[in-house]
């Protein structure tokens, strides 16, 4: 088997769509020999910031010198860069390895009560491989989907991490953020600690209204002056630093405190920060040797790409997968406290079922020029979709200067449309879907620059 048909086969698995429940992946993994069970785990889960944080948390524990892997998801660029050993890409050789061998015990399973496992079952399974075969000191995984049901949820944490909770996926886990706070605390496990940077009243009460019943102590992390919530162990406190990243934080526990200055850049970042530094002093409690000077050199040589990402100049063009309201807010305040442009053009794409207005509602008001483009993705909406939302928003909400519209199927030539209409101080944003960011690579025109305010 060649790395292109394990590739291959692990996708083909995505006929079965994403079928939450971890009976069949559990009696997949004792097949496997349970590899889940012999390694130290970090858990974190979230509705925006879990890929942040669990990135921040890995680079923590690697400046403190420990093996870690780290199961990151989506991807962007590389499927690889969901499985990392030690902060580089699991290697090609190694995947192929992993499935070649699960594949006869996939099929095996498929003839029993069990049934198929489902294309993220298997990317799991081989993390859980590959980190034992790496012989990985602890490792830091991001959950796909909610927690409770999650294929992730099979492990006993350190410390389980709930960074944030917002209004997204709720056709599979619940309309009100209590519903949706109810499934992601399904990751906190008794006796454990668990680290909450959910500031929605109702999810923060639901949270804590989990942990107190599994006897795990809480630990709210939260901006400067806030009430500390009913049920809260001693809480984290953070506050924002100047910075030209946006980015920089003051983080406080008790008469503790640390000042960081992450690289990624965003405010949002502070929070994600404020989760993993939290995270990072807990393990510290439990034993494990995390200097402050780690932590800071952690934080500073974190990197994630479709985050705020610069991968081009005159004009510059920066890829962020923001794809539900909360990201798209988020990004809608960064743009211009980061960066100096004339004109916004912005590229878009989205999946289902997310709702494209929800989400435009915060990006159409600062653009000139919108390229929409449908994403090469069963569940994309088409370009005409999008265009057509982005008209009956912008006719209820008329502004005095409207953006110029357009509609491009393909995002090659899409992105070729906006570098095409940019001018050298123009600013191209790439966004709505870690897919559309992902299709970046293949761009003719597309060249990776090191990422930087200016």
């Amino acid at each position: 088997m060649s790395f292109t048909q394990a590739v291959r086969y692990v996708q083909s698995l995505s006929i079965q769509g994403w079928r939450l429940g971890n009976a069949r992946f559990e009696a997949f993994l004792e097949r496997l020999g349970n590899p889940h069970l012999e390694i130290p785990c970090v858990h974190i889960t979230g509705t925006n910031g879990k890929g942040s944080t669990t990135t921040l948390v890995s680079s923590i524990l690697r400046a403190a010198g420990y093996r870690v892997g780290t199961y990151i998801s989506p991807h962007v660029f590389d499927i690889r860069e969901r499985i990392l050993l030690n902060g580089e890409l699991i290697s090609e050789e190694l995947f192929t390895e992993g499935v070649a061998m699960m594949r006869p015990i996939i099929e095996r399973l498929s003839d029993t009560e069990y049934g198929q496992i489902t294309e993220f079952e298997i990317k799991t399974a081989l993390a859980f491989w590959a980190f034992r075969q790496a012989q990985v000191d602890i490792a830091v995984l991001e959950v796909g989907l909610g927690g409770r049901m999650d294929a992730t949820n099979v492990i006993t944490p350190e410390v389980s991490v709930i960074v944030s909770i917002g209004l997204d996926h709720t056709d599979r886990l619940g309309p009100t953020h209590r519903d949706i706070a109810y499934e992601k605390a399904g990751i906190i496990k008794p006796g454990r600690p668990v680290v909450s940077g959910a500031l929605h009243p109702d999810a923060a009460a639901m949270i804590a209204q989990v942990a107190a019943a599994r006897h795990a102590s809480l630990y709210p992390v939260l901006p400067d002056e806030t009430d500390i919530p009913l049920g809260a162990t001693q809480p984290f406190f953070y506050s924002s630093l100047p910075s030209p990243t946006d980015s920089a934080v003051r983080v406080r526990h008790g008469e503790w405190e640390i000042a960081l200055q992450p690289y990624l850049i965003g405010d949002y970042q502070r929070h994600n920060t404020a989760c993993a530094v939290a995270t990072a002093v807990l393990l510290r409690e439990r034993g494990y040797s995390i200097s402050d000077e780690a932590i800071e050199r952690g934080v500073r040589e974190a990197r994630l790409p479709g985050r705020l990402q610069i991968v081009a100049e005159s004009p510059r063009v920066v890829l962020d997968g923001a794809h539900n309201p909360d990201a798209a807010a988020a990004l809608a305040k960064a743009l211009p406290r980061l960066f100096k442009y004339r004109r916004l053009i912005l590229v878009f794409g989205m999946l289902t079922p997310h709702e494209p207005q929800d989400t435009l509602q915060h990006l159409l008001p600062l653009a000139d020029v919108v390229v929409f483009t449908t994403i090469p993705n069963p569940r994309a909406h088409t370009a005409q979709d999008l265009l057509q939302s982005a008209q009956q928003w912008l006719e209820a909400n008329p502004r005095r200067t409207m953006p110029t519209l357009f509609a491009t199927e393909n995002p090659q030539q899409a992105f070729e449309q906006a570098r095409a209409i940019a001018d050298v101080d123009d600013l191209i944003l790439v966004t709505g879907s870690f897919y559309l960011v992902g299709e970046w690579k293949t761009s003719k025109k597309g060249q990776s620059v090191p990422q930087k305010v200016q």
